[in-house]
């Protein structure tokens, strides 16, 4: 900010960083009246949100597991579940899930769908991270196993909407 004596020795004030250039300056008040219009967000929950209704899961693929490192040094695996929504590969979304957490999920869809055919997963297995290291053919048929599983369930149009499945593929 720069001050600058007048004639009848009353101080000026430039917001410019130089001395006055005449210019016009705006106040805010003009500057208010050329403000875009601020955006108002709105929330609108899944269910009753019409682009959920238009949008459905038309691919699921279950890729290759990550081994994490626990909090408290043990190590645990999770799988990676691309989800593909509309046909869209750039529509899709990733998430990561744990053997036990897709056992919950499909507790879950038994329990909602006590009629409905929902295929097992593939066996359970005393779990020692250093034999799977070693073991990819395993992994590579508990993928298998995985993916009939997801593509069953998740492909269903019985399930797509239900709270169940929206809550394991976005949380």
């Amino acid at each position: 900010m720069s001050t600058n004596k007048g004639v009848q020795g009353g101080t000026k004030t430039s917001i410019a960083n130089g001395p006055s250039t005449g210019r016009r300056r705006n106040t805010i008040t003009q500057l208010n009246k050329v403000l875009p219009v601020p955006i108002e967000l709105e929330s609108a929950s899944l269910e009753n949100n019409d682009l959920s209704k238009t949008c459905h899961i038309t691919d699921v693929l279950v890729g290759d597991y990550h081994i994490i490192q626990g909090e408290n040094g043990s190590k645990y695996l999770v799988w990676a579940i691309r989800v593909i929504i509309n046909d869209a590969s750039f529509s899709s979304i990733v998430v990561y899930r744990r053997y036990s957490d897709i056992e919950r999920f499909r507790a879950s869809l038994v329990r909602q769908f006590p009629k409905e055919d929902i295929p097992p997963l593939p066996p359970k297995d005393l779990f020692n991270i250093q034999r799977v290291l070693m073991a990819d053919q395993w992994l590579e048929v508990r993928r298998k196993g995985l993916q009939w599983f997801m593509t069953n369930a998740l492909l269903n149009p019985k399930f797509q909407k239900n709270r169940t499945v929206t809550d394991f593929i976005l949380t």
